[in-house]
């Protein structure tokens, strides 16, 4: 097996490049891009431990992490760390269909063999730009949290690839093992995001820790204390089925494919997209996180998916 770095000339034409005055080619190591609005918004994010499309998953939720604050995601940059020359095409597969998706282009990255790596590693930056502000930082006494999407999206279709034998033993239906593994397009969210985006004070998606982590951070980041009913969550039937025979919290389980709104106009976001609810609402008092019929949280939640991979994996 040969190491090192992947030469452009082998994969550039299997990348949508493009909305850039220098675009990536042989020599030219930086791309150059003309803006339009006054702010550029900028996340990055590593696909680390998921063998199940990776490619596709990193420009997902990294675009995501962009379109909460009202934008479509124009611009990526994609590392990829590979650990053999044999998955490139596969990953190239995967994030050309994201990108297809959501209409963004490439305007650099990286792309090499690194020897000893046990699983791909891609890491995607994504950009775009803006002409106004949305943070949770202003909200208000009173504001709404509507939630868009059905928890534990992304988590479900983990499984549903990763542990389908398992879940199989376990007696979770066929039926509901293939449809989960159809959540896959739905972890992309830049059309709700953008549909509802004029109604927002701000918008944050649930990823690790799950609905609840990401409530806690509006929570910490708007200095308020959310107040939630967790029976008005919206979750799928598979979702249920899943993590009732993994024994896992689905409020705890990674969540991309849904976000949070704080508005004060929740109406108007339900009325806009399918599969969301007004959840609870922010109120004067420590910030945190109460759950009615639970009890009061102010520190991070554990990952579902990572506690329960760790654990399946020390039993094999």
């Amino acid at each position: 097996m040969s190491f090192g770095k992947v030469p452009l000339k082998e994969f550039l034409h299997k990348i949508p490049s493009g909305n850039c005055e220098i675009c990536p080619s042989v020599g030219e190591d930086d791309a150059i891009i003309k803006t339009d609005k006054p702010y550029i918004i900028i996340h990055s994010d590593p696909i680390t431990e998921s063998s199940v499309d990776p490619g596709f998953l990193s420009i997902a939720v990294a675009c995501n992490d962009v379109n909460m604050k009202g934008a479509p995601c124009k611009w990526a940059l994609t590392t990829l760390l590979l650990s053999s020359r044999e998955s490139l095409d596969r990953i190239l597969s995967g994030i050309n269909v994201a990108y297809k998706i959501l209409g963004c282009n490439v305007v650099g990255g990286h792309t090499e063999v690194v020897m000893n790596l046990p699983l791909d590693i891609v890491v995607t930056t994504a950009f775009s730009t803006t002409d106004k502000i949305l943070t949770a930082r202003n909200a208000k006494d009173g504001d709404y949290i509507v939630m868009v999407g059905s928890a534990g999206i992304e988590g479900t279709w983990i499984l549903a690839n990763q542990f389908e034998d398992y879940l199989l033993k376990l007696g979770v239906k066929k039926e509901t093992i293939e449809s989960a593994k159809r959540f896959k397009y739905d972890i992309i969210v830049q059309e709700k995001a953008l549909n509802i985006a004029e109604y927002a004070i701000g918008m944050h998606d649930a990823t690790e820790g799950g609905v609840l982590q990401a409530i806690l951070e509006i929570a910490k980041l708007s200095n308020l204390k959310a107040v939630i009913n967790p029976n008005l969550i919206p979750v799928r039937k598979e979702t249920l089925e899943i993590t009732r025979a993994l024994s896992i919290d689905y409020l705890r389980l990674i969540s991309s494919g849904a976000f949070l709104v704080v508005t004060r106009n929740p109406e108007e976001v339900v009325n806009k997209v399918e599969e969301s609810n007004v959840i609870g609402r922010l109120i004067k008092g420590e910030p945190s996180l109460h759950l009615e019929g639970v009890g009061d949280f102010n520190e991070d939640f554990e990952e579902e998916l990572v506690r329960f991979e760790s654990s399946y994996n020390g039993r094999r």
